[in-house]
């Protein structure tokens, strides 16, 4: 089926797509979407065997120094919806969006003064992540292209839940710390949980031999 949907490729009508002249059936192509889902289930599935869980955040300086930072929850990865699949000449192109159940972490924080040094945890949960991932798949010399992962971008990272211990007298500043961090955090963990997810989507979809999948079930 792939070879056949790259056959002069124009996606203004699937239905008309060839394969050695014979007409791929709206079924056929209806298939061929179906075990694209499964396709991504089945690199998913072995991406999140490979992503750290817990995975170790980095130090950070803001209101309060943060360190020791960790994070749980990447090993529910898992896609959002059915992907989007079209076309462009030689090139296909599949939309998906990511999710999690729920990321969850800490960070030990310290604030010194020139009396004492408090410290205590900062831990924070989120339940509204998202990614978006654009993969594509070129033919090229008439040979079909592992597929390559093009673009992944967090787009939310939101409604996080930010709890301190340990402030003692600062805790009147509690609200204007926790929402301050509550930033913080959303742009460090976005940027640490990228590039592993790139890395464990892209050599899974390597791995994966995309034509054989994607005659499963047809």
């Amino acid at each position: 089926l792939i070879p056949a949907f790259f056959h002069e490729c124009e996606c203004k009508h699937l239905g008309t797509l060839s394969q050695t002249g014979t007409k791929i059936q709206e079924k056929e192509i209806e298939c061929l979407k179906k075990n694209i889902d499964e396709y991504l289930n089945n690199v998913l599935k072995r991406a999140r065997k490979e992503l750290p869980d817990p995975m170790r955040l980095p130090p950070r300086s803001a209101v309060v120094d943060l360190k020791d930072g960790v994070m749980w929850g990447l090993s529910s990865l898992e896609k959002m919806g059915k992907a989007v699949v079209s076309c462009d000449g030689a090139n296909v192109t599949i939309h998906v969006k990511l999710t999690v159940d729920e990321l969850k972490g800490r960070y030990t924080w310290i604030k010194e003064n020139r009396r004492k040094t408090r410290e205590g945890y900062v831990t924070f949960i989120c339940n509204d992540f998202a990614a978006d991932v654009i993969i594509i798949i070129r033919k090229q010399n008439s040979e079909i292209t592992h597929p390559h992962l093009e673009r992944l971008e967090i787009k939310k990272f939101r409604d996080v839940k930010v709890e301190m211990t340990g402030l003692g007298l600062l805790s009147w500043a509690l609200g204007e710390i926790t929402t301050r961090l509550s930033g913080i955090f959303q742009r460090t963990i976005a940027s640490a949980v990228q590039d592993p997810l790139i890395e464990a989507i892209q050599r899974q979809m390597r791995e994966i031999n995309i034509t054989s999948e994607l005659y499963n079930n047809c």
